[in-house]
């Protein structure tokens, strides 16, 4: 594969064709946005960008993928592919597969043959494949009816007993810090002291509201923070944690949110044909599936983004990545009345002359208003020095309480967004005041000759192979071949021959340009 090809494809599509490649490839829409379509087949073709987009794959498209990588460097015709799979080139499964892999840039065609990304064919063929047939159409597990007014009660009891069981472990960690195990978890002996699962004693680290202190967990200043949130926003934090573990805990709970409303699974590990086809690369991570989408499926009915072996409306928030605390404000249980009593602890107590200073400090450490000129919260004195200090705030010792002051604000980072639709209109229509390559060579890659300087133009414009000697970083002379030369910039981008492998030539280190030798 090399860029060239993937660029050439680019500019085939229409501006609603790309729109799509760029509205599921997001990875290329980092800042800086690309300015055109080499920089934007740099973006799609990138490893880092292409592994994330990978590991969310169906088994039929990773099959593909891995079917080409077994075939040798270029273009793999589209009958030869087929033939592999144990498929037709008119296989309805096998288009709609290429379908999904083409919206991803992941493969395009190229008449009857189709590429793919370099790294993703070498990151492919290093992958120990499983043999197993060309699976297009997912598998159907067994279902359930399901009650929906059930599903909500059951998840709201059980998101509600996790908020009691956190705060309970929480409080006791105050009063008598556990044990920190040797892998940074809590000492096994010290879960029955504080009567909790594992599960809630690893999502109160994952959350940082227990952090090390040499052999114990305390509270941190998160757990300030925490305990200052609503029930809702609380449970959101939590659950946000869990949700951002292990991969797998996202494809079990999308596989569940993926299945016909109103559904329950009754077996969960009856699931876990589904969770595989769902997204195979993640599902060969665990030794025995089964057993692990039953375990994903048992912590998330603790957490209430499972129940009754159904989604939850928790889980289904998580799953479209809608905020979690609206959706929790409406299934837990209503808050105490306003004039019942509270008692909380007190660990320090923040004073400021200004009220309106005092206003954005509580707003950013969550602490407790008592008064115009007066907060508190139930961390120590010294984690809210520390944490208004890392807030850009001036705070000092005033006796046994903290005062502050204003300090200059930092500026906030500018946030750009791209409009996909936008930027495909724009990638496809090149700006008229652009030089011509042959005007960008002259002017940065002045050593070249006239000639060889249209030679290299020629080259770029027409998509076809050149020779040229480049000298690298360390004054290395090397003659190469490349194909599809494309100019980004001051570089060219193309296909080494040598190298095997796309490279990127600065116009500066180019000191010849020939026509390839006769083969």
């Amino acid at each position: 594969m090399t860029r060239g090809a993937l660029v050439a494809w680019l500019r085939s599509l229409d501006a609603d064709e790309l729109g799509e490649v760029l509205r599921r490839r997001p990875d290329a829409l980092a800042p800086p946005v690309p300015a055109d379509l080499t920089q934007l087949a740099a973006r799609l073709s990138a490893r880092s960008g292409l592994t994330e987009v990978v590991a969310k794959l169906p088994l039929p498209a990773l099959q593909v993928i891995e079917a080409m990588a077994a075939f040798p460097e270029g273009p793999v015709p589209l009958a030869d592919l087929a033939e592999r799979l144990g498929s037709a080139p008119d296989d309805t499964g096998l288009d709609a597969t290429l379908r999904v892999l083409t919206q991803r840039a992941l493969v395009w065609p190229d008449g009857d043959r189709l590429w793919a990304p370099s790294y993703l064919l070498f990151d492919a063929a290093a992958r120990q494949v499983p043999d197993e047939p060309f699976e297009p159409v997912p598998p159907a597990p067994p279902l359930a009816p399901a009650d929906r007014t059930a599903v909500r009660a059951a998840a709201g009891a059980a998101a509600a007993e996790l908020l009691d069981k956190v705060a309970a472990l929480l409080d006791e960690a105050a009063a008598r810090p556990p044990a920190q195990h040797r892998d940074g978890g809590v000492a096994a002996r010290e879960l029955a002291r504080l009567g909790v699962e594992p599960l809630h004693a690893d999502l109160v680290l994952a959350a940082g509201l227990l952090g090390p202190d040499r052999l114990r967990l305390r509270p941190t200043t998160a757990c300030g923070d925490w305990h200052s949130l609503p029930p809702a926003d609380q449970l959101a934090r939590l659950l946000g944690a869990w949700w951002s573990g292990p991969a797998l805990r996202q494809v079990v709970v999308r596989t569940l949110h993926d299945l016909p409303p109103d559904t329950a699974v009754p077996d969960p590990a009856a699931l876990a044909p589904l969770v595989r086809w769902t997204a195979p690369l993640p599902a060969r991570q665990a030794a025995d599936l089964p057993e692990a989408v039953d375990a994903v499926v048992a912590a998330a009915t603790l957490l209430g983004v499972c129940a009754l072996g159904a989604i939850s409306p928790l889980g289904r928030a998580l799953a479209d990545s809608r905020p979690v605390a609206d959706v929790a404000a409406k299934l837990l249980p209503e808050p105490p009345p306003p004039d019942a009593l509270r008692v909380r602890a007190v660990g320090s107590v923040v004073l400021s002359d200004d009220p309106e200073l005092l206003d954005d400090v509580v707003a950013a450490l969550r602490l407790h208003r008592l008064a115009p000129t007066v907060a508190s919260s139930p961390q120590s004195t010294v984690d809210i020095l520390a944490a208004l200090r890392a807030a850009g705030y001036r705070p000092a010792r005033d006796g046994g309480a903290v005062t502050v002051r204003r300090a200059r604000p930092a500026p906030e980072r500018s946030r750009s967004t791209v409009d996909a639709a936008e930027l495909a209109r724009r990638l496809l229509v090149p700006s008229q005041r652009n030089a011509t390559p042959l005007e960008q060579i002259r002017h940065k890659a002045p050593q070249l000759r006239p000639e060889q300087a249209r030679l290299l133009a020629d080259a770029i414009e027409r998509g076809t192979p050149v020779r040229i000697r480049y000298v690298d970083a360390a004054g290395r002379s090397s003659d190469r071949v490349i194909d599809h030369p494309e100019l980004a910039g001051s570089v060219v981008e193309a296909w080494c021959r040598l190298r095997r492998d796309d490279r990127a030539f600065a116009l500066d280190k180019i000191v010849a340009v020939a026509l390839p030798r006769p083969d």
